[in-house]
C-alpha cells in the first residue's frame, strides 16, 4: 500500500493521520508495514484524505497487460517513425 509514501509526501505524520481517522498511532503504523489492512470504510477515508483512488492507495494495477502490450508494441517502432507520427498528430491540432 502507498499510505508510507502519501503521508511522507503530504508531510504528515502516523499520528496526524491516526487522529484524523480516528485510529491509533500503533494502527497506522502497522498498515504501513502490511501487517493489518485497513477496513474498505478506512480505505476510504485515507483515499479522500489524499486525493487519490482506493486503487491508486491499494497498488492496484488492472491495467499492466494492456499497458506491458502498448509498451512491447511501442518498442518495435522505431524511434524517427514514432517522432514523426506524433508530429503529424500535434499538427492536426
Amino acid at each position: 500500500m502507498r499510505l508510507r509514501e502519501l503521508r511522507r509526501r503530504s508531510g504528515l505524520t502516523q499520528n496526524e493521520i491516526a487522529a484524523k481517522l480516528n485510529v491509533s498511532g500503533q494502527t497506522i503504523l502497522n498498515w504501513e508495514n502490511g501487517i493489518y489492512e485497513p477496513k474498505i470504510n478506512q480505505l476510504i477515508e485515507l483515499a479522500n484524505l489524499f486525493n487519490v483512488s482506493i486503487d491508486y492507495l491499494v497498488e492496484r494495477t488492472a491495467n499492466d497487460k494492456a499497458i506491458d502490450g502498448v509498451c512491447e508494441h511501442l518498442s518495435r517502432i522505431k524511434k524517427e517513425a514514432f517522432l514523426e507520427f506524433v508530429k503529424r498528430e500535434l499538427e492536426k491540432e
